[in-house]
Order: structure tokens, then sequence, then C-alpha cells
């Protein structure tokens, strides 16, 4: 038998120690595992909605909500005139106008935007894209049905307010409590832009008739710059060309405006890296202290392998091999507990949160063979230190 091998069965020699060391490394890489992976998920769901927003232009009325970032919600309307001014702007294409409002469920609290899209795919509303990523159900057609995003739709189930395909619900006009709306929603949409996501959508006549927006009249523009690379020129040219117009307006670039969301994600990364390095730590002191604590139990046998002629090099390889093993085995079960609970919170909260890639099972798994590591080199000195006649002597 291999010495290799040899140190791996007799990890397992003693069961209770061998428990105790798995439970405590699995614990820690579980944490880390559900820690990881509810970061990989909310920065997969920001680089998608960066990316669906590279080189985008938004232009809305000065004062805009956030800046503009929601396609004009709750701003005033623009002429949609503006349109032919921006069209020849260098470096900028396919400009588009968009209609958009603000819905408040029965029963909420919150104002949700609602976005306005043609269903021919000609005139203002011509930008389909929800329309086109139907994942459940069929786009609206009708001004009386809408869609909903996948992300808002996950956010009411977890308020208690859920939204089915096929079901009418009542939605309140914000600004008159004598207008209410019963729609229904035909489909759910994704389309990896959480700005999108988190709304309902409907035909552009429906959204002008909620938002009171008259025909030649927009909430915002859109506009695409054919490259990153001349977007603040793009930008410069139409605030120029629009100097002067009344109303006035404001022109900004969503992609910049989510900038502070990454750096929010940013120190939510570090600080779950700072719980996951207390408990990478955690799960080094435990392999230690168990493995210290059966190296004191196993002397006599350590001077018995030494009187028969193992080497030190064989000492510290076989007791460094059974904690790496036993941290191995822990990271493997900390990893299946780590994607235990994310799909149990999945299922309680009925969101998609988190993602359980092979890159976080692959790093816990590492960081497991690295607390193993960590935790039998102090143990494989103690082992090796003392020789056999005093090892023997002592027991």
């Amino acid at each position: 038998m291999s010495l290799m091998l040899f140190s791996i069965r007799n990890a397992f020699r003693k069961k209770a120690v061998a428990v105790l060391a798995i439970l405590g490394v699995a614990f820690g890489c579980g944490l880390i595992t559900f820690l990881f992976s509810l970061t990989a998920g909310m920065e997969k769901r920001i680089e998608g909605t960066f990316n669906n927003l590279s080189g985008q232009i938004t232009i809305t009325q000065k004062g805009s909500m956030f800046g503009g970032l929601l396609q004009g919600v709750g701003s005033s309307s623009i002429p949609a005139s503006y349109i032919n001014i921006i069209e020849d702007v260098p470096h900028v294409n396919n400009v588009t106008g968009q209609v958009t409002a603000i819905l408040r469920p029965a029963g909420a609290t919150l104002v949700m935007p609602l976005f306005g899209y043609g269903v021919s795919g000609s005139g203002t509303g011509a930008n389909k894209l929800p329309f086109q990523n139907i994942i459940e159900g069929a786009a609206p057609v009708h001004d009386d049905e809408i869609a909903i995003g996948k992300s808002l739709q996950e956010y009411l189930a977890v308020t208690g307010i859920p939204y089915e395909v096929g079901g009418s619900y009542t939605f309140e006009v914000p600004g008159s409590a004598a207008r209410a709306r019963t729609l229904q929603v035909t489909g759910v949409y994704r389309t990896g832009n959480e700005l999108q996501d988190g709304s309902f959508s409907g035909t552009e006549q429906l959204v002008r008739e909620i938002g009171r927006l008259q025909p030649g009249r927009l909430s915002a523009i859109s506009a695409q710059a054919g490259s990153m690379e001349y977007i603040e020129e793009a930008v410069r040219e139409i605030e120029q060309r629009l100097a002067g117009q009344k109303p006035e307006v404001q022109v900004s670039v969503p992609r910049e405006l989510l900038l502070p969301l990454k750096n929010v994600l940013r120190i939510m990364e570090q600080f779950f890296l700072a719980i996951s390095l207390v408990a990478v730590v955690a799960g080094s002191l435990t392999i230690m202290v168990v493995m210290l604590l059966s190296i004191i139990e196993r002397r006599r046998e350590f001077g018995i392998l030494k009187a028969l002629g193992w080497t030190p090099r064989n000492i510290v390889f076989m007791v460094m091999v059974e904690s790496i093993t036993l941290s191995l085995l822990g990271a493997a079960i900390g990893v299946a507990l780590g994607y235990g609970g994310l799909a149990a919170v999945k299922d309680y909260l009925s969101i998609e949160i988190g993602v359980l890639g092979w890159p976080v099972a692959a790093a816990v798994i590492a960081c497991g063979a690295l607390v193993g590591a960590v935790g039998g080199v102090y143990p494989a000195w103690r082992a090796n230190r003392a020789a056999p006649a005093e090892i023997m002597r002592g027991v």
C-alpha cells in the first residue's frame, strides 16, 4: 500500500475526530459558497444591465427623476420634434422616442414604471425589446393588457402581491384618486436590463392614456452611440443642438448613472470577503485543533513508526495528507450546503438570487485545500518534533 493511500485511509480511523474536523470546514465553506454565489448573482445582473445600456444616451426634460435613468418616469414630456434635431448628430443612430407612465398596484405602497411600445413595430414605440423577450405567456396586444418584467414579478411576490399570467389586476393611477385601471397580465419578459425587468410594459396607446401624454409628446428620447469611444462627443453635440429649446432638456448616459451602484456592489463584495476570511480562519483553527489533539493522542503511534524506519518526511507527509483530505471533504460538503441554502432561499422568496458556477465551486474547494494545508502545518511539526525514545518513555 502506498504512503498516500495509507494516509488517506488513516485520516478516517478515528471517526469522531474526522467528523468534527469535516464539519468545522464544511460550515465555513458553506458560508463562503453562499456569499460568493450571492455576489456572483448580483454581478451578473448588473453586468447584464451595463451591457444592455452600453452606448445609450437618454434625453429627458430637465429635472427628471434619477437623472433620466428611468426614461422620463415621473417627469414632464418633451416634443417628439426633438428626434429630428438629434437624428443627424455624428456617431449617433437608432434615435427613438419613449413613452412612460407610473402605476401603483392595488395594495402596494410603491409606484412602478410602465413603459409603452408600438405593437406594429413602427412609429414612436418602434423599440419592442421587452415584447421580443417574453419568457412566459405572450406580448400584450390590446390597450387593456400589460406584460411584467421577471424581476418585478419576483419582487412583488415577496411583498405578497403575486402577479400571474392570465390574471386581471387593479392598478391605481397616481395623482388622481378616482382613476383606476383593470389590466390583464399576458406575459412575463426578461431582457437582462434590470431597469426594464423591474417594470411593466404595455402598448403605446395605453401608456399615453395613463400618463396623459398627448400625440407629438414623449417622455424621453433614446439614442445609441455608434461606439463608447464617441459617446462623450455625441452627448456634447446633442446638448449644443438642444440648447435654448423649450422645454429645456438634460442629456444623460444611463451606464454612467449606474456607476454608484457598482461601487456599492464592490463594497458588499469586500464585506462578504471579510466574512469569508473569518470563516476560513475558523475552519483552519478547527482543523489545527482537531489534528493537534489527534497527534497528542497518537504520539505512541508516531514513535513506533519512527522506530520502524519512517523518516521525518514520511511523518510530516502523512499528517499533511490527513489534514488536507479532511478539509477537501469538508469543502465538498460545504459547497453542497451552500448550494442547498441558496436553493432554499430561491424557493422561499421565489427570486432568482445567486449563481453557483464552477468558478465559485472551484474556489471553495481550493480554499478547503488551503485550510487543510495551513491547519496541518503545526500538528505535522509537533508530530515530527520528539524522538522515538522520548515518545515511548512519555507514554
